[in-house]
């Protein structure tokens, strides 16, 4: 009897055993994290979303800790977060204390990030909302002061001059753009107050004078350029990088120019 119990339960381990081997992991597909929004949701969907990008992209390969270095000091598992927020202010951080290594790995992120937005929003099948037709460009008021905080970022950049005083600059289409006249709003967002600015810029992409375009207008147009072709910051950034031109306050964005007109030939 001994003996046919050990039988039985040796069988009954070598069969749970052979069971565990020959299951076969169900990879995660777009249509199980479409749902996710990174602009508001908990660190564990961020994860899932940006490692799902990464495990389909051979070009996109960071580590788990550069996910991790992400989250907040006063981070939890509970908190619903803004992690697109938090891909800029870390990238600007790294920058800050001069780790690039970390920093090329938060750009490959943030590269994840924008490719699984895009994703999700085509597996989606949302549609844009219609949009008013522009009339009247110089009378034009802002109907509500806060509806760009809630509204889709076609762009942004983090200004230096310390952690304190970090800026973030967004675009967002206003509300009477059109395909045929692209109408950009610039908001600028304080990482230390976590609150926009007053201040705001509605930028008609029509009327730059390219030649000698202010960064401001550099920054709106760029940004339209990369949304039309799906990506994300990735222009003004290099811009920015390549030391071109040299910005670090609010002030430099309209006081500095570029020559537009070179991105153009270029593309």
């Amino acid at each position: 009897m001994v003996m046919n119990d050990i039988l039985f339960k040796t069988h009954l381990n070598y069969q749970i055993e052979t069971n565990n081997d020959n299951e076969i992991e169900v990879p995660l597909s777009m249509d199980d994290l479409r749902d996710i929004d990174l602009h508001r949701c908990r660190f564990t969907e961020f994860q899932k979303a940006i490692s799902y990008i990464r495990d389909n992209n051979n070009d996109l390969l960071f580590s788990d800790s550069s996910i991790d270095a992400i989250k907040p000091a006063d981070f939890s598992d509970d908190k619903i977060y803004n992690f697109i927020e938090l891909i800029e202010f870390a990238r600007h951080t790294a920058i800050t204390i001069g780790n690039m290594g970390l920093f090329s790995e938060l750009q490959k992120i943030s590269t994840a990030a924008d490719k699984f937005t895009y994703q999700s929003r085509q597996t989606e099948g949302r549609k844009t909302e219609p949009v008013l037709s522009f009339q009247d460009y110089d009378n034009y008021e802002v109907k509500d002061a806060n509806y760009a905080i809630t509204s889709e970022e076609i762009g942004s950049y983090v200004l230096s001059g310390g952690m304190d005083e970090a800026v973030r600059v967004t675009a967002f289409f206003h509300d009477s753009s059109t395909p045929v006249c692209p109408i950009i709003l610039v908001r600028f967002f304080s990482l230390s107050t976590s609150t926009y600015l007053p201040n705001e810029d509605i930028i008609n992409l029509d009327t730059i004078f390219k030649p000698n375009a202010s960064i401001i207008e550099t920054f709106a147009y760029l940004s339209y350029q990369d949304y039309m072709k799906n990506t994300f910051n990735q222009t003004f950034d290099k811009l920015m990088f390549s030391g071109a031109i040299d910005v670090n306050t609010l002030d430099d964005m309209y006081s500095k120019h570029y020559d537009l007109t070179l991105y153009d030939h270029l593309n």
